[in-house]
């Protein structure tokens, strides 16, 4: 699916962390992490909470994380 991606979205495929993974994590829906993770028409940005949820969960996977790294 060749969609752009958000800076969130390249980062999470270049470290191959999934969808359903951070999904899990976080509680969030499918739906509501694709328009965060994909560039197009109906592209979100999301709350500083929800922020703090996809980060919390990418750390799990990779801790050298920052938080500038997804926004």
């Amino acid at each position: 699916m060749n969609k752009p991606r958000t800076k969130a979205g390249k980062y999470i495929d270049l470290h191959e962390i999934s969808h359903t993974y951070i999904a899990q994590e976080t509680g969030l829906s499918m739906d509501t992490l694709t328009r965060i993770f994909t560039i197009g028409k109906k592209t979100q940005n999301p709350t500083r909470s929800t922020r703090k949820l996809i980060l919390d969960a990418v750390k799990k996977k990779k801790p050298d994380v920052n938080p500038s790294d997804l926004c």
